[in-house]
């Protein structure tokens, strides 16, 4: 196996009102030695694709409907619990994950040994979550499975930057940032022929994952860092979870926005089957073919959206109006949604949502990769990113409670003001963005 040297983990962090307008020396000739294959973007897209038709089509259904049969009473709860939990795994998770592919001198490569264990963590997620008889199996299987995508997703973001020069990320990123939706579209659809039968909704979307995963491994070209790791000691362990806002302003303000815009995007996914249950009337056989439709609605429409949005950013060489306009679409969608009161409704909102997505998704994980505090090992920065991707989870499953019972009565829980908050927050996410200094 061919081996070459990357720059250094001691290497000093550039600052980011200086950072550099072309990558630095050392990364571009660590690309050039990994000579990604031919294809090389399809099967990245692939993998990422893969991870999120496990992770999405139980995020939307399955595991409402294990914690359904478990006790269709406290579903709400048990999902709430499972979902806080699996929010503060990912949250430590990401930045660890990121740092150990950064600091790996395996000779399998940086990144091949994660995306096999994400394989297998799907795999063990998913054998449990179809076999759970209890609540906590139920979160163990959930923490796998969360565990699986975690994996995939920090590989999968780092070798954009790892592979592609900066000035050929845009189309690459938004495909990437629009995989997981289209993950759930695949996983969606071929579970949807089994209603609400468990392991073949499980085990299929779990198998395009591990295939999918499997393949990027085999065709990647990952040479083995040969440059032994700087010592690991407290301070770099600490820093591991940490990037210091006042020396990286901008880095920061990325983080915030981002945070802000997914924690809307979390209101509605993370309580869209329950609402279609409990508030529209649909009935547990009828919510995957629903799902699936919203999940066709957002993601056709984030495909005409984003590739568009991409290549005209990349032209224009301007990220941040079209990430406002992004959040203020996204939070007028989510205020439709919260005055839905049948599908059909529902569904266009979710159309209003989708346009938001695909310009937010076409351009902002192409800005976040310039304002890395280390380019040259980007792992642990983007995987730092992918936190803001993620905590809202846990924010919103605490904070969701509260929400949904404010003037609850016979109507049952206040989704209109969990989703008016939702709306409020992508909003804000969008404005933190105008902040950013140096960058367009």
């Amino acid at each position: 196996m061919t081996t070459t040297q990357t720059p250094a983990d001691t290497a000093t962090a550039t600052s980011a009102a200086a950072a550099p307008a072309v990558e630095p020396t050392a990364t571009a000739a660590f690309r050039a030695q990994a000579a990604p294959r031919r294809g090389f973007v399809f099967f990245l897209v692939f993998a990422a694709v893969g991870a999120g038709a496990a992770q999405m089509s139980a995020a939307l259904l399955t595991l409402t409907l294990k914690a359904t049969e478990l006790d269709a009473a406290a579903a709400t709860t048990t999902i709430s619990i499972s979902s806080g939990i699996a929010g503060l795994l990912t949250l430590f998770a990401l930045p660890i994950v990121g740092t150990l592919s950064d600091r790996s001198r395996s000779r399998l490569g940086r990144r091949r040994p994660f995306l096999a264990a994400a394989a297998v963590a799907f795999v063990v997620g998913g054998i449990l979550l179809v076999t759970a008889p209890n609540v906590p199996v139920f979160v163990v299987a959930h923490l796998c499975v969360t565990l699986g995508f975690v994996f995939a997703s920090v590989t999968t973001t780092a070798l954009i930057a790892d592979q592609l020069p900066a000035d050929r990320r845009g189309p690459a990123s938004a495909f990437l940032s629009l995989s997981t939706a289209m993950g759930a579209l695949v996983g969606m659809a071929v579970a949807q022929p089994f209603g609400a039968t468990l392991a073949p909704i499980v085990g299929i979307p779990t198998v395009v994952a591990v295939v999918a995963l499997l393949t990027l491994v085999f065709v990647l070209r990952d040479p083995q860092v040969t440059q032994p790791a700087a010592r690991f000691d407290l301070r770099r362990a600490v820093g591991v979870f940490w990037v210091n806002p006042v020396k990286q302003p901008r880095f920061a303000l990325v983080f915030t926005s981002r945070m802000l815009v997914f924690s809307g995007v979390a209101a509605l996914n993370g309580y869209q089957a329950i609402y279609l249950l409990q508030r529209v009337g649909l009935a547990p056989a009828e919510l995957g073919g629903a799902i699936l439709l919203t999940v066709v609605v957002n993601l056709g429409i984030s495909l005409l959206v984003a590739p568009v949005i991409a290549k005209l950013s990349d032209r224009l060489d301007v990220r941040k109006p079209f990430i406002v306009v992004a959040a203020v679409i996204l939070g007028a969608g989510l205020v439709f949604a919260s005055t839905a009161q049948d599908f059909p409704t529902y569904l266009v909102a979710c159309g209003v949502v989708a346009l938001g997505q695909g310009v937010y998704f076409a351009v902002e994980l192409a800005l976040a990769t310039r304002v890395l505090p280390d380019p040259e090992n980007p792992a642990k920065d983007l995987a730092i990113i992918k936190v803001a991707d993620n905590l809202p989870v846990s924010i919103v499953a605490a904070v969701a409670p509260a929400l949904l019972a404010l003037g609850a009565g016979a109507a049952g829980p206040n989704f209109a003001a969990l989703f008016l908050a939702g709306a409020i927050s992508a909003i804000l996410g969008g404005l933190v963005i105008l902040f950013v200094r140096d960058a367009r």
